[in-house]
């Protein structure tokens, strides 16, 4: 098991099981986010997840392997972050609805995943940021329009260059770096679609992730105060309740940040082994003051109560549990 002060890592080779058990074992752990097909003899599937913050990079090796979102899953499972994939070898094929498409060497795709897809992958060694969409508009900007977008090699080679010097020092990272590792990798794709030619839209988005910035700076400086409310923040924000509005429709609205925040604050803090407070206690920091309200919230954007959720912790931890891992790390995405 990895320590506390190095990113937490779940690594999966499908070569060192029994062949019948393969398949079997490799969709158990993408049954949260898709449904995995076999497509043609020789399946193989080799990957490292690693815990960045609200974000998870997986270095994977791929042969005759589907993934699949139907629009039932997706209307399922509710997920609303992207991935942002690099292919280093290898070929890739997406469907967005209209047929598969090449993704290449060098090449990067990026992907709602709140929409339905399927891909299919062939020798192909990617790399997948997968990625809460208010985490990467920070720094991008609005990307809701950027869905399928394929960005071409000689876009990428800078956000190339840093993954893969990222998945070789990861295991000797301290934790405390990550949420700097994270925004790198998000700056590094800017870059990417700057050079791609979207650079008048970036620059727009990126004032609206600067002020998406500042607000959670805000929000997260006021978290422990019951009365921070929409209004309060539209006073202290500095941005008129217009723009507010429409940079935040993606998450459903001001009130629904804040109390977002207020949510990841609590889940931070249930995910800490050293944490010994009591659930009502981490609410009540949180400008929670309501015990069963704040239950509620939880369970409605994590899909588990606060002491489910705790003891999940405590079990994967405990026992380095990878499916339970890869479902915990899947629900902060939101």
């Amino acid at each position: 098991m990895t320590s506390p002060e190095t990113p937490e890592r779940v690594a999966f080779d499908s070569e060192a099981l029994p062949p019948d058990e393969r398949m079997d074992r490799y969709r158990a752990l993408y049954a949260i986010g898709a449904d995995v097909t076999q497509v043609g003899p020789n399946p193989r599937a080799t990957f490292e997840a690693w815990r960045l913050d609200r974000a998870l990079l997986y270095n994977r090796r791929l042969n005759d392997i589907s993934h699949s979102r139907s629009e039932q899953r997706v209307g399922h499972d509710g997920f609303t972050h992207w991935t942002v994939t690099l292919v280093f070898e290898g070929l890739l094929q997406v469907d967005f609805g209209d047929g598969m498409q090449d993704i290449r060497a060098g090449e990067i795709v990026l992907i709602d995943v709140s929409r339905a897809t399927r891909n299919m992958m062939r020798d192909a060694r990617i790399a997948t940021l997968a990625i809460a969409q208010d985490r990467i508009e920070e720094t991008v900007g609005p990307i809701g329009a950027l869905h399928g977008r394929v960005l071409a090699a000689d876009h990428c080679r800078l956000y190339a260059d840093f993954v893969r010097s990222l998945l070789s020092n990861l295991p000797t990272m301290k934790t405390s770096s990550l949420p700097a590792a994270t925004s790198a990798l998000c700056t590094l794709l800017k870059v990417a679609l700057e050079a791609y030619g979207l650079h008048d839209a970036v620059v727009e988005g990126s004032r609206d992730g600067r002020r998406l910035g500042q607000l959670r700076t805000l929000v997260d400086g006021r978290l422990g105060d019951p009365t921070f409310d929409p209004e309060t923040a539209i006073a202290e924000s500095g941005v008129s309740r217009a723009t507010l509005y429409r940079m935040l429709r993606p998450q459903r609205g001001l009130a629904a940040f804040i109390l977002a925040r207020r949510l990841e604050h609590v889940r931070r803090a249930l995910s800490n082994a050293a944490e010994r407070r009591s659930f009502a206690d981490i609410a009540l920091d949180a400008g929670l003051v309501t015990e069963s309200h704040a239950s509620r919230a939880f369970l409605a954007r994590y899909g588990l109560r606060p002491g489910g959720y705790r003891a999940a912790i405590a079990t994967a931890i405990a026992e380095t549990d990878p499916i339970q891992q890869m479902r915990l790390w899947q629900q902060e995405l939101r």
